[in-house]
């Protein structure tokens, strides 16, 4: 018989493949990976959590700033604006190879933001997360 776990659902929102590709694989081992789901842009992101039932949210997303088409900044302003009940209810990690403080301070000021976090993040976090 199949344990049943309260296991949290993560939203990660980087363009970075061989970086995903790692923590799928470790997660997979782990039989986590379902619980982690990603996306290679943010436009993407939005559109399907505009299009899940309360209960299906994510608890957590991990944003990298820097991607084509809608980067993290654009991303953290749309939901802050646009998906207001959604910022109130999931935490957002900023997870991002950029030093810049400026990058930091401007991510840091929406107060949904958790933490600024330097990839790459450890797998240990992830599945921390996950596990609640």
């Amino acid at each position: 018989m199949e344990e049943i776990y309260d296991y949290k659902k993560v939203v990660f929102i980087d363009d970075d493949e061989e970086l995903v590709s790692v923590y799928n694989a470790i997660l997979e081992r782990k039989k986590l990976s379902k619980y982690l789901v990603h996306f290679n842009n943010a436009k993407d992101s939005i559109k399907y959590m505009k299009n899940l039932k309360e209960e299906e949210l994510p608890d957590y997303i991990l944003l990298d700033l820097y991607m084509p088409e809608m980067n993290g900044f654009k991303f953290l302003e749309y939901f802050e604006k646009r998906m207001k009940k959604l910022s109130e209810v999931i935490e957002v990690y900023v997870c991002t190879s950029s030093r810049k403080k400026d990058d930091r301070f401007k991510a840091m000021k929406y107060p949904f933001v958790e933490a600024y976090l330097e990839k790459p993040l450890s797998s240990d976090f992830i599945e921390l997360l996950i596990k609640g």
